[in-house]
């Protein structure tokens, strides 16, 4: 097969295809505002989401006149979420795109959701982890190659369950082998055919190509056409596949001019009735019922009065582009819209949308925990660990401090140190806890109701705030850590970080462990802030005032220790010394702010796994327990 690579700008390379000339297109372009590929007017470095879905609109305008009568375009791109203080919404981005081509003239077949089940678990606690991208199916004729396969299975589901793939190649946004040629298996042509990536990267595309002709099952033989500006891309596309007399075609960059689309809601609300019971999980069973549910949750009156710590979910099982296109909007009318959930409905998919409050002073519950998921391997047990030597590293302080253990006193039933012994390179040792359950730690702390603020009482002691430090005259000495990644031989090793993909895999085997030095408890933030209003005011002294007691560089500084919105911070143990200089503290709020212990470091250290934005049907019964109010000792 004679396969080339097209050494040009987009724009430029497409202007060269001759029309009708591509069965398929499959490629994932640059995601907006996600990756720096290192050349001048790259796609995705526009500066509002809006430019960068108009510049796509236009280039593909131009690719649908590449493909022939019966040709399809799969493509894979993934969202973004926009930034914005406070609560941030999820910008829906390549729905929005997908909306705007169908307008444009493409029909759209279908969107296939690819489902990641090794993706990078959360770090983020007040939100669903993403798990999947859209693929989005596209065609200029109704009768084309996708449809002659989903004509011929009546079992096609449009949910693929794809792993994320590493590979060794220095490329920092690769799509998986197996999703190409999955989505290429979506298509029946009974003819040698031509695929067109005009976003070819590292050549995923082109190497799927070469594979699939070299396989005894493959009748119809394909021909590649790979787009890529970069030249190292086409060096590496050449290495990856092993074509190295592949014919190159190379061409100018050719600058161009696209018009900026606009967005407005496409449905007139005001058309709709009100519904009088919005639940907290509304799923429609029709168009109807889902522009009534907008149109009820977009009122003034129902804004003012749903709990501004409360989350609402609207589904719509029956839904089109136009739908999400438009519920999107909504992050304009006094909502955000936090995920998009995918709910697995047999061999189809639905959306149901996790929407919050937009509003700044005020914090929303996902309390995950509720749900009660469980990671899908178990924490396998420590017994047979030995951590002398293991890096301990204080981040509590400036500059940063390591140190490493050299004794364990005792530990847990599962082998984990409880207490150990730590040599800082300040040549001084010091007695540390060590956190095992988190949850459980928190049940040591109760909060009494008083009148402003909360008392806080500590009902164990597990270590002094001023923990008794031994000073020693020896040089901070070498002991070999037994941290896991020491010996690793395996298929990470040599590959860089960011070419890892969202491998939490890549990330236990490959990274150190190591124990980090933080706060005890994790202190609720507007707790602390109303008992240093209490002093405040207990002293007699004005927000400015308070501020005063302070040198001029902490004049912004202070006034967010006093305040329970998004903005406010906790006071760090440096500044929580100069408080108590001032003022006369309860020393169980010093214990409950400023007592440090322990946390070894690894991918998964939580013991319920926040929850995938792709759910099963009967998951949807159990979102409305996310609204459950936290567990807090509260007397």
């Amino acid at each position: 097969m004679k396969h080339k690579i097209i050494n040009a700008d987009i724009f430029a390379a497409l202007k060269s295809i001759p029309d009708n000339s591509i069965d398929i297109a499959v490629t994932s372009p640059p995601y907006w505002a996600q990756r720096n590929y290192g050349f001048d007017k790259q796609i995705g470095n526009e500066p509002t989401y809006i430019e960068f879905i108009s510049r796509l609109v236009f280039l593909f305008n131009l690719l649908k006149r590449k493909l022939t009568d019966k040709g399809v375009f799969f493509l894979n791109i993934g969202d973004k979420y926009l930034k914005k203080y406070g609560k941030t919404p999820i910008g829906l981005i390549p729905y929005k795109l997908a909306h705007s081509m169908q307008k444009n003239g493409w029909i759209l077949n279908d969107t296939i959701v690819w489902y990641k089940s090794n993706h990078m678990p959360s770090s983020v606690k007040n939100r669903f982890a993403n798990s999947y991208e859209p693929v989005f199916a596209f065609s200029k004729n109704q009768n084309n190659y996708f449809k002659d396969f989903e004509n011929e299975n009546p079992n096609y589901s449009n949910i693929l369950n794809v792993n994320l793939q590493p590979t060794s190649f220095n490329h920092i946004a690769t799509y998986p082998e197996k999703l190409v040629s999955s989505l290429l298996d979506m298509t029946i042509i009974k003819k040698d055919f031509t695929v067109l990536d005009p976003f070819a990267g590292s050549g995923t595309t082109l190497k799927v190509i070469i594979d699939k002709n070299n396989s005894l099952f493959q009748k119809n033989k394909a021909n590649g056409i790979m787009i890529e500006y970069n030249d190292d891309y086409v060096d590496l596309i050449k290495r990856r596949t092993g074509l190295t007399n592949i014919k190159i075609d190379k061409y100018p960059f050719e600058d161009y001019k696209y018009d900026l689309l606009k967005q407005n809601f496409t449905i007139n609300l005001e058309d709709f009735s009100k519904f009088k019971n919005v639940k907290t999980v509304n799923i429609a069973e029709n168009r109807r019922e889902f522009y009534s549910y907008l149109q009820t949750i977009t009122t003034k009156k129902f804004i003012n009065s749903f709990p501004k710590n409360e989350l609402l979910f609207i589904g719509l099982k029956n839904f089109s582009l136009e739908d999400i296109f438009n519920i999107s909007l909504i992050n304009q009318k006094g909502w955000i819209i936090r995920n998009m959930l995918v709910v697995k409905n047999e061999n189809k998919w639905f959306p149901i949308f996790m929407i919050v409050h937009d509003n700044k002073k005020q914090r929303y519950f996902f309390n995950y925990k509720q749900l009660k998921l469980n990671h899908r391997t178990t924490e396998k047990k420590r017994n047979s660990k030995n951590y002398i030597g293991y890096k301990v590293v204080n981040n509590m302080i400036e500059g940063k401090r390591e140190g490493k253990i050299i004794s364990v006193i005792k530990k847990y039933p599962d082998g984990l140190p409880r207490y150990v012994k730590v040599f800082w390179k300040n040549k001084t040792i010091t007695k540390e806890f060590i956190i095992n359950d988190e949850e459980e730690l928190q049940n040591n702390i109760k909060f009494i109701k008083n009148d402003g603020y909360f008392i806080v009482n500590e009902l164990q002691n597990f270590i002094p705030v001023n923990k008794q430090v031994e000073k020693i005259d020896d040089d901070f000495f070498d002991i070999k850590s037994n941290s896991q990644n020491g010996n690793y031989t395996g298929k990470f090793k040599d590959i860089e970080r960011k070419n890892w993909g969202a491998s939490p895999g890549a990330r236990s085997s490959v990274e150190e462990e190591y124990f980090s030095l933080q706060r005890l408890y994790s202190v609720k933030q507007n707790i602390v802030a109303d008992y240093l209003n209490y002093i405040r005011e207990k002293n007699n002294l004005s927000k400015k005032a308070f501020t005063e007691l302070f040198p001029k560089e902490y004049k912004h500084t202070v006034g967010h220790w006093l305040r329970k919105d998004f903005g406010g911070s906790i006071p760090i143990l440096k500044d929580w010394k100069k408080l108590m200089e001032l003022f006369e503290l309860d020393t169980n709020y010093t214990n409950y702010v400023c007592k440090s212990a322990l946390k070894l470091q690894v991918v998964q250290n939580t013991k319920y796994k926040i929850p995938d934005d792709l759910i099963s049907f009967f998951m949807v019964n159990k979102l409305s327990k996310l609204n459950c109010k936290e567990r807090t000792n509260i007397l």
